[in-house]
């Protein structure tokens, strides 16, 4: 019996899991990619589509089960969660340094016996040095690092329940602090990488996401847990993966939802696949949620989110239109009337908040209620070398096709609560053009942000018609040169017209940027060991003194962020019993 066959007769037992698993995850909530965004659900649907035969190991395509995976079905939806390639998956190559998609390969056959009992291990690290040539609030360069832990755990091919996916993800982000980084002044992050785990959290390792994926029936699914919205919703066909792609914000997100979100939230989510060529996606979202806390005043207020993601070809050529609707009773700064009664001393911290900076509490701000926003993106290939069979099996799995393709965003939210109201963008991106550099990917972007009015009459205002406000543009060239596959250097350049900040506190009206990155798909974690020796002195039978001394060699987070390979640590306890 093939595995999509098996998959579909164990639908039966997903459905009578499906309350059980709801309630379980309510308690659990408290090498390049092209990913297909939430549409990646469609294929679990395996219904109308001729069965998939058992793979062999080097084709890393579907392995037999008993219970409906996820990983069979819809591979693509695991790079969706990682935001990165995933060993063990369709596009996996294992051979020698210069071949292996993941740098450290496979461990001697163990990866991919953990692949095929539903366990996928990913480490990613991201080296981006920045120098800001030119304008933007302070010249010079920085440095910053991105480390990736992401662990997927497929349940039918794990042998636990059919058609759940659970995910965790630990990243932290080390270097030069966020005051040397975020210097180019402009409405969103020039480097997408700084705004994980958090703008403000640059020295320290967080766990940002745990949540399960379950399929109720072939068509619905639930999503629920804490996530990285910047990288879960608002994706392209192709081309969003900071990691190896375009670096500014604006290429990979609206930034239209920095209005609603931060980097991440917790989330109710359902995800409805009516057709192939239409799925629908919405849910209750916690506008609160940071890397530093697990669920502080979770869902007090609540973005309300839906995405309608169209999937179609022109002429053999895939494409993707997604518009989306977000809501939110968050309270927002008026921007039409941001402020009561200021002192002058007041004045200049008031002006850092309508800029971004943190709220300062004794600050008599105003606020909106409630506000709404709409956002839309658009991808399509305008050329493709693969044949349709390759097309339709590396959009399954999340590879890029090999081809040349435009994207666009475009959005609009009031200007009275959003400090961008209207954003348009348009990039291209090719990838695997020539034989010979089959894993390079180049692009080139242009964005505009609209500032709202609002905001530009209040600044005007509180600088007494000295500074004024623009609205703010730019460029991205790039080019993803693969040293190896699992190895990416991208050099980029951009151009940003006006950027917000550094009008006015500079009255700079450009930032030249080169950025260069060096991306390393990794996953290299040794065994952990340790020891400890104690010792139990009764000062009296009740009162217990207890020291201790403990060697951990290769602590697992201590690895990843900060490549330390051990740690000793001595213990003092005193124990009474009353």
């Amino acid at each position: 019996m093939t595995p999509s066959n098996q998959s579909m007769k164990s639908w039966r037992s997903v459905i009578h899991l499906g309350p059980c698993i709801l309630a379980i995850s309510l308690l659990w909530s408290a090498s390049a990619i092209a990913t297909e965004n939430f549409a990646g659900f469609r294929h679990i649907d395996a219904s109308g589509e001729p069965p998939e035969p058992t793979q062999t190991a080097s084709d890393w395509g579907p392995v037999q089960t008993d219970k409906a995976s996820i990983a069979n079905l819809s591979p693509v939806l695991l790079p969706f969660f990682n935001n990165g390639p995933v060993f063990g998956l369709p596009g996996t190559v294992v051979g020698d340094f210069w071949q292996n998609t993941q740098l450290t390969g496979d461990w001697g056959g163990f990866r991919t016996s953990l692949a095929e009992h539903g366990i996928f291990f990913d480490l990613y690290s991201t080296s981006a040095y920045q120098d800001v040539a030119s304008g933007g609030l302070k010249t010079g360069g920085s440095f910053v690092e991105n480390l990736q832990l992401s662990i997927n755990i497929d349940t039918g091919r794990a042998g636990l329940w059919p058609g759940g996916v659970f995910h965790f993800t630990v990243a932290s982000r080390f270097g030069d602090s966020a005051e040397n980084t975020f210097t180019v002044g402009s409405s969103t992050p020039q480097n997408t990488g700084l705004a994980f785990p958090g703008p403000f959290f640059d020295a320290d390792v967080y766990p940002t996401e745990y949540f399960l994926v379950q399929a109720l029936t072939p068509k619905f699914s639930l999503l629920l847990g804490k996530l990285a919205i910047l990288d879960i919703a608002d994706q392209t066909l192709f081309g969003d993966s900071a990691k190896y792609y375009f670096a500014n914000l604006n290429f990979n997100k609206n930034p239209i939802a920095l209005t609603f979100y931060n980097t991440l939230t917790i989330a109710a989510a359902g995800v409805w696949t009516p057709t192939k060529w239409l799925t629908i996606a919405g849910g209750v979202f916690d506008p609160n949620t940071q890397a530093n806390n697990f669920a502080a005043h979770a869902f007090d207020r609540v973005n309300l989110y839906t995405g309608w993601i169209f999937s179609y070809t022109v002429g053999g050529l895939p494409g993707q239109f997604e518009p989306q609707y977000n809501w939110t009773n968050k309270p927002k700064i008026d921007l039409e009337s941001p402020f009561g009664s200021l002192s002058l001393a007041q004045i200049p911290s008031a002006i850092g908040v309508l800029l971004g900076s943190p709220a300062d509490k004794k600050l008599p701000i105003n606020y909106k209620s409630t506000t709404w926003g709409t956002i839309e993106n658009i991808s399509q290939y305008v050329y493709v070398k693969d044949d349709q069979a390759t097309i339709a099996a590396k959009l399954k799995s999340g590879q890029p096709l090999n081809g040349v393709g435009i994207f666009a965003r475009f959005g609009y939210s009031p200007p009275d609560a959003s400090t961008v109201t209207l954003h348009g963008s348009v990039a291209l991106f090719a990838h695997g053009l020539c034989e010979a550099r089959k894993y390079d990917s180049f692009g080139v972007g242009y964005y505009y942000n609209a500032i709202s009015h609002d905001l530009k009459n209040s600044i005007k205002r509180l600088t007494f018609n000295t500074a004024s406000v623009n609205d703010e543009m730019g460029i991205e060239i790039f080019y993803d040169f693969a040293i190896t596959p699992a190895i990416r250097f991208i050099p980029s350049y951009q151009h940003i017209w006006d950027p917000i900040a550094a009008q006015v506190s500079k009255r700079e009206n450009g930032a030249d940027v080169f950025l260069s990155r060096l991306t390393f798909n990794a996953a290299s974690v040794n065994d952990e060991m340790g020891i400890e020796i104690f010792y139990d002195f009764a000062i009296t039978p009740a009162i217990r003194f207890i020291p201790s001394y403990q060697h951990i060699w290769d602590p697992i987070a201590a690895q990843v962020s900060k490549h330390e390979n051990g740690a000793d640590v001595f213990l003092s306890r005193l124990t009474v019993a009353f």
